[in-house]
């Protein structure tokens, strides 16, 4: 008697991504570093890499058009986008408004986990600042701002400050590696979280704002062609 042949084993699929899956992973990419300002994005080259058709690599892109991070110019495709000196203290002036109101908010509205979580990022800033790591520096700021505008309890103001904070990462660690600027916002991050503590909107919004005035005034400093 003959024994039954077993069934083929159904082929493992690799699951499809979607375009807002596509979308996450190219902006990751692009805010990483991986993906430099100035380099070409093809739908072919992202279909191939992301083992999906064009059509979720299309709405992908579309979606980086609209939050500025890639650009599109005739002749030549779509490419990282590359942030001119101009734009770059444009962001910084509305950074400045913005996060002086995450302050003014978070100030009234934090609770003391929240404070705890900060205090214990800005910690590892401090460290990361004395060891010179720039890396780990910036990644424990961008935590602490964050988990700050997460305490502002205000989606719509988080939206629009982490919208900014994308962009203003096209620069990659040029403000870090300025001469003295992570040992001075260790300084401001400091004051600032003392006022917070306090429950002091109005010393909270004044020491955000001009953290980011003393950012503006560095970056300027450090260009070294004119701003137009």
């Amino acid at each position: 008697m003959n024994e039954p042949r077993p069934l083929p084993r159904a082929k493992r699929e690799t699951p499809t991504l979607s375009a807002e899956q596509v979308c996450d992973r190219i902006r990751s990419s692009i805010l990483a570093g991986e993906l430099k300002p100035g380099e070409k994005l093809t739908e072919q080259d992202l279909a191939a890499e992301y083992l999906v058709s064009r059509t979720p690599v299309r709405e992908a892109i579309r979606q980086l058009e609209v939050e500025r991070l890639v650009s599109r110019t005739p002749f030549v495709g779509v490419t990282v986008a590359q942030l001119k000196p101009s734009e770059i203290i444009e962001l910084l002036d509305i950074r400045e408004v913005l996060e002086g109101l995450v302050a003014r908010r978070a100030a009234k509205e934090i609770k003391p986990e929240e404070r705890a979580r900060l205090r214990k990022i800005l910690e590892r800033m401090a460290k990361a600042e004395e060891t010179h790591d720039v890396s780990k520096y910036l990644d424990a700021a961008l935590e602490f701002r964050r988990t700050l505008a997460e305490c502002s309890r205000s989606e719509t103001l988080i939206q629009y400050v982490m919208a900014i904070e994308n962009r203003l990462r096209l620069m990659g660690n040029r403000t870090a590696s300025i001469p003295g600027r992570m040992a001075a916002a260790i300084v401001e991050h400091k004051k600032l979280m003392k006022a917070i503590e306090a429950r002091d909107p109005d010393a909270a919004e004044r020491l955000n704002r001009e953290r980011i005035q003393h950012i503006r005034a560095d970056v300027e400093r450090s260009f070294s062609f004119a701003i137009f």
